[in-house]
């Protein structure tokens, strides 16, 4: 502290970080971004670990015998989808749940879209759902099995009805055992997401705009944890785990932790986000894997969208994962829906052990692989070396100098003249004039921001009369709100008679630009750090080395836009859909950027997904602080 207290030492150092400050920004910048993709070798991170031994996964002790009842429930049910192929059996569903001696009732919910299409009518659904009783509780505790209700004609690949089938034979083995301290209850839900939330609505009695809910006629108490289903009618060959949920959130990772152990338990191949680990530790190639997978998992959690019904129980403190079979063309071992049958028993043998919530292991972490983990106290110091750089640029500096330079000066000019005096008074009035003549371009930033995030409704409205599709009416809407707002500093240089001149400093600006930037950063950080890193790694450079008046600032800023990182990771997204044509991945990039825009503000009103609200409130305007800075003259008329 006694070098900080100095006037002549603290005067060293600032004229050091502002004489090095290029180099410190791209060291720091560098050695941020490197060091967070190195924390994926394997040396560098943790191994995973049970943090709640109550779980006990190692003890449990598989009783599930009903292999030709799994085998039978799977082929009467798709018996009956080909019955019909406009409607799902529901009715077969609640019967056989209902012959089984549960708790079961239908859940009634209907869907009001946010753009009025179609315009001033409810879309109907219908959940299922099951309550098995604990005999040694009075339902204070519960866990949920759910498993979505897909039509074959519109979800042909993504099919759900081995989880059905999973379900109803768990059902009929776990009502003969005795040892169940929860209830358990199993949720069917139609429209995937949308019916999930409709269901967890009328369990907590909380009420929505755009998805209204009925009362549910049976409860029971605090939900725990929650598995998810996804598990085709025919054979699968590994079991993927699906994590990402609302917002960036993830589950405990014990709950994880229970699921891989137990799949290598039944020796089944478990993989994220369909990457399998590498066999080789500590080599290059396994490096290469392990990255490959937590960019996997950083590109699913940076959208915010959840990655199934399981996205959507983080929001009430309810630990959820999904479990998706999946196959592969030269499979090593295949796994009927008996394998999945005894899989998730297990799951909920050790959910049942349980004797209070998760609490003990992390939720905030990164997973290079399923025997490996990233925590918060790893990725944090690289991501905060990273964002330093944006605070270390001379301009912020320059501004702390000055400020500094300042006080000192008024402090001496207290014991001189009057003249002295008069020079300082005008000092601070040139400092004044210098904030005020930043005050417009935030005005203006933070008002193109309010027509970014409020703009949408009025835009559908309007698009009705002509036909328009709401993905359409978005997307040209605000295209044309982005073009003004890149042509707002020109409305500051239009000469006019008998005019005020102020001086932009550009400098004052780009402080607080910075500064803005960091904050909004580290706050997303501390819910969604792959949104953040992401943002982070493609604006932190470009912001802290933009000075007024050079092409290739504009240039750069253009590339790091708002409407230019949708259109980037729509490409990403096509390309990793393998469209490897450059035409037909163009035409990819711009439905995906039209589709994108749409469903984060359907998310937005449906399920309360910021991530629209953090670019259209948040980026933009910051964006356009930055983006004033080349554009203005140092001259501002007003």
């Amino acid at each position: 502290m006694g070098v900080l207290s100095d006037p002549k030492q603290r005067q060293k150092i600032i004229k050091a970080v502002t004489k090095y400050n290029k180099l410190l920004c791209v060291i720091l910048y560098l050695g941020g971004v490197f060091g967070f993709l190195a924390l994926a070798f394997e040396p560098f991170h943790a191994g995973t670990y049970f943090s709640e031994n109550a779980l006990l996964p190692g003890l449990v002790e598989n009783e599930f015998r009903l292999d030709s009842e799994a085998r039978s429930y799977n082929e009467e049910l798709h018996k009956e989808i080909k019955k019909s192929d406009k409607t799902l059996p529901k009715d077969w569903m609640f019967k056989q749940f209902q012959n089984l001696g549960l708790d079961t009732y239908y859940h009634n919910f209907s869907l009001h879209y946010p753009f009025g299409m179609p315009r001033d009518k409810a879309i109907p659904g219908q959940n299922i759902y099951s309550i098995l009783r604990a005999k040694r509780a009075s339902s204070t505790e519960a866990v949920v099995m759910s498993v979505p209700l897909r039509h074959p004609g519109v979800m042909p690949n993504e099919q759900t009805s081995g989880g059905i089938a999973v379900m109803l034979a768990l059902a009929k083995h776990f009502r003969k055992q005795t040892y169940w301290a929860k209830d358990i209850v199993f949720v069917l839900t139609e429209f995937d997401e949308i019916g999930m939330q409709a269901w967890l609505d009328g369990y907590h009695q909380t009420k929505s705009d755009y998805i209204i809910s009925e009362d549910l006629p049976g409860r029971s108490g605090p939900i725990q944890a929650a598995i998810n289903l996804e598990i085709p009618g025919e054979a699968v060959t590994s079991y993927n785990i699906k994590l990402e949920g609302l917002n960036g959130q993830l589950p405990n990772l014990d709950l994880c932790n229970l699921v891989v152990r137990l799949c290598r338990k039944e020796r089944a191949k478990v993989t994220l986000n369909k990457q399998v680990d590498s066999y080789e530790r500590e080599s290059w190639d396994s490096y290469k894997q392990s990255v490959t997978t937590m960019m996997y998992m950083m590109w699913n959690q940076a959208s915010g969208t959840p990655t199934g019904n399981h996205g959507l129980f983080h929001r009430y403190h309810i630990e959820a994962l999904t479990i998706q079979g999946t196959q592969e063309e030269k499979p090593y071992k295949t796994l009927g829906v008996e394998q999945t049958s005894r899989l998730v028993e297990g799951i909920f043998r050790s959910l049942n052990n349980l004797l209070e919530r998760f609490h003990q292991s992390f939720f905030f972490y990164i997973l290079p692989s399923t025997r490996g983990y990233i925590s918060i106290g790893l990725y944090m110091p690289p991501f905060g070396a990273m964002i330093a750089a944006c605070l270390i640029k001379i301009s912020l500096f320059q501004a702390i100098a000055l400020w500094i330079s300042r006080y000192e000066e008024e402090e001496e000019d207290k014991e001189t003249e009057d003249k002295q005096s008069d020079d300082e008074s005008q000092k601070v009035t040139d400092a004044v004039s210098g904030i005020v003549s930043i005050i417009p371009v935030i005005a203006i930033s933070m008002l193109m921001a309010s027509l970014a995030y409020t703009g949408p409704k009025l835009l559908t409205n309007v698009s009705h009369p002509f036909r328009l599709r709401p993905e359409d009416s978005l997307m040209f809407g605000l295209l044309a709100l982005f073009c003004a707002s890149v042509a707002f500093p020109k409305m500051f240089n239009k000469k006019k008679p008998d005019h005020a001149v102020l001086h932009l400093d550009w400098k004052l600006l780009k402080c607080i630009a910075l500064i803005v930037q960091s904050l909004t950063l580290f706050s997303i950080a501390l819910m969604n750090i792959s949104l953040a890193f992401f943002i982070g790694v493609a604006m932190v450079p470009v912001t802290t080395l933009i000075v007024p008046t050079t092409s290739r600032s504009l240039l750069l800023l253009l590339l790091v836009s708002p409407a230019s990182l949708v259109f980037i990771s729509s490409i990403i997204a096509a390309w990793l859909d393998q469209h490897n044509d450059i035409s037909q991945l163009l035409y990819m990039t711009w439905g995906n950027m039209k589709h994108c825009i749409f469903m984060k503000l359907l998310d937005l009103y449906l399920f309360g997904n910021w991530t629209y609200t953090v670019m259209s409130f948040v980026i933009f305007p910051c964006w356009l602080l930055f983006w004033a800075i080349p554009n203005c003259n140092t001259d501002i008329d007003v």
